[in-house]
Parts: C-alpha cells; structure tokens; sequence
C-alpha cells in the first residue's frame, strides 16, 4: 500500500508540458536557413561580446544527443579539448561530437535539462520578451536578470525563435537581441 502512494504522489508531481510549450520552446518551425544565418554569424562574431548558438550535440561517452545552448567561442574550445579525429569537426556540420569530460563541461552539456528549458519557457515575461523582439525589426539592448543557468536557458529559446542574442562584454547581464531574418 505504501508503494502505491509513493508513486502516485510522483505522478501528481511530474510537469504537465502541453504542444504549445514544446513549439515555443524548440520551435521545429525555425526555417533551417534563419538558423544556419545565425550559427554563421556567431561563429566570425571574434568580438568580446560573443553570441549565444544553440547547437546539436552528442555526448560519445553516453550516446546522448540534445541541443546546447553556449558561447560560440566555447563551442570551438569544447572542439579543441575532443581527442582524435573529433578535434577536426567544423561548427556548420552539426550534431556536433564531444568525447572527453572536458569538452562537455566546456560547452555546458549538463547546464540544464530539457525539462527544466521548458519550465522556463511556461514564464509569461520570457513569451513576452519574445513576442516583442519579434515585433520589432530593431536591435535591443536587454538587462538580464536572472542566474548563469537562466541567461543560457532564456538564450536557447530566443535562439529557437529566430533571435540573436549577445552578452555584453562589459556587464555580461546586458544581451542584445535582434530578430534574424
């Protein structure tokens, strides 16, 4: 009896995500073009303000493939720390494969999951920001307030949605966000 209540009152405890908050968060309907325009642009962005790309990557040491969020520079650090030939991979051809400790923890692969990205993306103020980024056809300088963890997850869904997103080089809380087209 005790068992059946301890699974129970997990049950009741798991997240409720509905279609709506999975397509606002990964956004399959991005067009593939948009996407590869922004991951281009992150990648010969050599400034000290870098953008935050979303990329697919694949753990070799556990099979796992998700999609990151990080720093366009810590995509190219996270290649560099691979051994053997997955060292010579270019950013463009993804999923990405990472084969050390190393490498994963320089992109962020464990920063956050997949459930907690969408818990984050049920915030009204995130859909807010969003809807009003895509509204205007002008760059925007946002102060974000939130932790490390936040900044990465609020940039993966801006990134799904079609917005760049930069942390500032001076205060890394300022992002700039410009709808990509």
């Amino acid at each position: 009896m005790l068992i059946a209540r301890v699974y129970c009152s997990f049950a009741q405890e798991r997240p409720h995500f509905n279609k709506s908050d999975s397509i606002f968060v990964f956004n399959s309907k991005l067009d593939f073009r948009i996407k590869q325009k922004m991951i281009d642009s992150a990648f010969v962005n050599n400034s000290t303000a870098p953008n935050f790309v979303v990329i697919i990557a694949t753990n070799k040491l556990t099979g796992v493939t998700k999609e990151v969020c990080t720093e366009a520079p810590f995509v190219i650090g996270g290649l560099d720390r691979n051994k053997g030939s997955a060292k010579s991979q270019k950013y463009n051809i993804q999923p990405l494969y990472f084969n050390t400790k190393s490498a994963l923890e320089n992109i962020g692969f464990d920063e956050y999951s997949y459930t907690e990205l969408l818990n984050y993306g049920k915030r009204k103020e995130i859909r807010r920001i969003v809807s009003l980024v895509l509204k205007d056809n002008r760059e925007q300088e946002y102060n974000f307030q939130g932790t490390r963890k936040e900044q990465f997850m609020f940039a993966h869904i801006l990134f799904n949605n079609g917005i760049m997103s930069t942390r500032g080089d001076i205060a890394g809380n300022f992002m700039m966000l410009k709808r990509m087209k």
